[in-house]
């Protein structure tokens, strides 16, 4: 599985099986649970996850020294958001098209820093994860996906439908192509843990396909990405000899997780002023955009230090 903690490997299994049970038992149940499911990863888990950047930036980037480096961070994350949010404003489809660039660079980078033993075209690999997990979501169900989509986009629904390929050819090709790539690496000894990157590749299949794209997100999020993030930056402070328990993560991230739900709130605000129509998934999936870029910038700079070692 994608996490070295046995704990958190448990929970995401036990997790992910009990959604694909009743994915294939009560379908309905998941149905009538999964936008309570979305809402409860994204602002429970994901938005704490990267709600500590400032800090982790003090410890990457040495901002401990003095005031105006403090200012120059936060005015540079809050100028990447803000240009990410008026991207969305005023060119939307640019803002879905970087979004899904930033997810599947971010999602794929993330995971197989657990799996991936370094190598000069290890992004290859990346890139492949990322645009299977994102693939994966986008084509499981596109009566789902496709009108949140849109309606970020400020499209028609039938119009985006009409650009798009067949789903079932997509899902097999981003299936086929994955798991081709992963037996590659296999064969190059480029794996660690490799069977555990195979049973977590099966279980990212059922999971996705089976609960579908607003469940099957949610617990990625949240199981996969957000919990290997915390533990991760948990582990950079063990590393610099500070202690990070989970309950001192979650107060520390208590500020900025405020912050981001006035960010929603803002985002809804600015959907009234234009008359635009979206949906609250939408706006949710906008502001976890505007969230991501600088957080990105932050993780990518951790992971370096850690390779650098």
């Amino acid at each position: 599985m994608r996490h070295h903690s046995k704990k958190l490997n448990l929970t995401l299994f036990l997790v992910s099986t009990l959604f694909i049970a009743t994915g294939l038992l009560a379908p309905g149940f998941n149905e009538a649970l999964a936008l309570w499911i979305v809402v409860a990863s994204v602002f429970l888990i994901g938005i704490p996850h990267g709600a500590i950047d400032h800090i982790m930036a003090s410890e990457i980037f040495g901002l401990n020294r003095t005031l105006k480096d403090h200012l120059l961070f936060y005015a540079s994350y809050l100028l990447i958001m803000l240009l990410v949010a008026a991207l969305w404003v005023f060119i939307p489809i640019a803002g879905m098209a970087l979004f899904l660039i930033i997810s599947v660079y971010h999602f794929g980078q993330a995971d197989m820093e657990d799996f991936m033993k370094p190598y000069p075209l290890s992004w290859v690999w990346n890139l492949n994860r990322g645009v299977f997990i994102i693939g994966l979501i986008i084509f499981s169900d596109t009566s789902v996906t496709y009108p949140i989509m849109a309606e970020a986009m400020q499209i028609d629904t039938a119009s985006f439908s009409a650009w798009m390929p067949d789903s079932a050819i997509s899902i097999i090709v981003l299936i086929g192509t994955y798991l081709s790539l992963s037996i590659l690496a296999e064969i190059m000894g480029l794996l660690k843990r490799s069977i555990a990157h195979f049973a977590d590749s099966l279980l990212l299949i059922a999971l996705l396909l089976i609960t579908g794209p607003l469940i099957g997100f949610a617990l990625y999020f949240a199981l996969w990405h957000s919990a290997g993030h915390i533990r991760e930056m948990r582990e950079f402070f063990e590393q610099k000899k500070k202690s990070l328990s989970l309950g001192e993560f979650y107060l520390k991230a208590l500020p900025f997780t405020l912050v981001s739900l006035f960010g929603l709130a803002l985002l809804i605000g600015i959907n009234q002023a234009f008359g635009f129509e979206e949906q609250f998934l939408s706006l949710m999936f906008i502001l976890i955009s505007v969230l991501t870029l600088p957080h990105m910038f932050i993780v990518d700079r951790m992971y370096r230090e850690k390779q650098n070692r």
